[in-house]
Formats: structure tokens, sequence, C-alpha cells
């Protein structure tokens, strides 16, 4: 299928019809990553009420990053004039910040291209080093116990592992925690100490 082809159903998807239904599916099958080809082919078997639609919709909906420009393209809310102001549109997504304007003509994967490149952000060592800083208070802080998230299995699991002076530091917690059930951490402290002074 040719460019101006895609383009042309893109900007006329009423007249997608039983006859350019297999044209659409090749183009999905040959190009399996062309998001818009799957839209348009979507589109198609919308067009012809083809009982496929919800299991295609469903797939579709994984793959497009836009799923209000799906469902724009589907209900007819997508409105260009020309093939150049629907080019021009769809490059207009892909632009970062003030970056300067397309020149005609450019497809959809040249202007992707340009602003990927334009878009990865290089690290100064300082950057890196302030980064690493900052991951690692982060990790400290998720490794960190707190009171709240102490409980009889990670009490034991500390045992299990041999870990003698967590499982004994939880169990205290706990003990606070639970009055109830002090007469239990008490034996379970007991018993950690007994084994941890004859290791």
């Amino acid at each position: 299928m040719e460019k101006t082809q895609i383009l042309k159903y893109l900007l006329h998807p009423a007249s997608l019809d039983a006859g350019t239904l297999e044209s659409t599916r090749e183009l999905t099958e040959q190009y399996p990553w062309f998001q818009t080809g799957w839209m348009v082919y979507l589109r198609n078997l919308k067009q012809i009420q083809s009982p496929e639609f919800d299991t295609v919709l469903k797939k579709v909906a994984l793959l497009v990053p836009n799923r209000k420009q799906l469902y724009k393209f589907l209900n007819d809310e997508f409105r260009f004039e020309s093939i150049d102001e629907l080019q021009s549109g769809i490059a207009s997504v892909y632009k970062l910040g003030d970056e300067k304007e397309d020149k005609p003509g450019d497809s959809l994967i040249d202007n992707f291209l340009r602003t990927e490149r334009k878009g990865l952000k290089r690290f100064s060592q300082h950057e890196k080093a302030h980064e690493t800083t900052v991951d690692k208070e982060i990790i400290e802080k998720s490794v960190s116990e707190n009171d709240e998230l102490i409980t009889e299995t990670l009490a034991k699991l500390y045992f299990d592992q041999k870990k003698y002076e967590k499982a004994l530091s939880a169990y205290k917690k706990l003990s606070l925690k639970y009055p109830e059930k002090s007469i239990y951490f008490a034996s379970r402290i007991k018993e950690i100490e007994v084994i941890k002074n004859n290791n």
C-alpha cells in the first residue's frame, strides 16, 4: 500500500469499504508494528460493521500510545482539509518544545527519528554523582524497617534465615505492639537468645 493511499484513508476514512479491507489487513501483516496501519484497518472493520471489530479493537488499543486519538479517528472526530494539513498535524505531535519547523514533505518516520535523537539527554559527571547519592538515599529508606510493617511472619523469616538480631528486634517490637501476645513473644525472644548464645 502506498503512503499516499494511507494518507487518503486517514483523510477520508469513510472511503474504506469491503473492497479496501484486504489491502488494509495486508498492511498490518506486512508491518505489524505500524500503529497507523492498525488504526486504518480497525476503522475499515468498523466501516463495514465486521464482527471482528471488537477483537481487533482490543489488540489495537494496546498498540497505540494515545487511545483518545484512536477514539477520535474511529468516530469521525478527526478533521483535516488536505493531505498537507494531515501530514503537518501528525508531525506536530512529535515536535519537542520549540523545535524548528519541519520541512515540507517530511514523513512521520523522519520526524520521529529526528525528535527521538533530540530527546536524549546526556548527564554530566556531577549530575551522575548527585543521582547516585539520591538513589542510595532512596534505597536505604526503602530497605529500612518500618515498625508498622513488622509482622510475626517477618520475625519468623528473620529467625529462619538465622538473622537472630533482627528476629529479636522484631519480636520485641511485636511484644509492644500486641501486649495480649506478649507471653508468646517473650518465649520466642528467650528461645532466640539461647540459640544465639550457643552459636
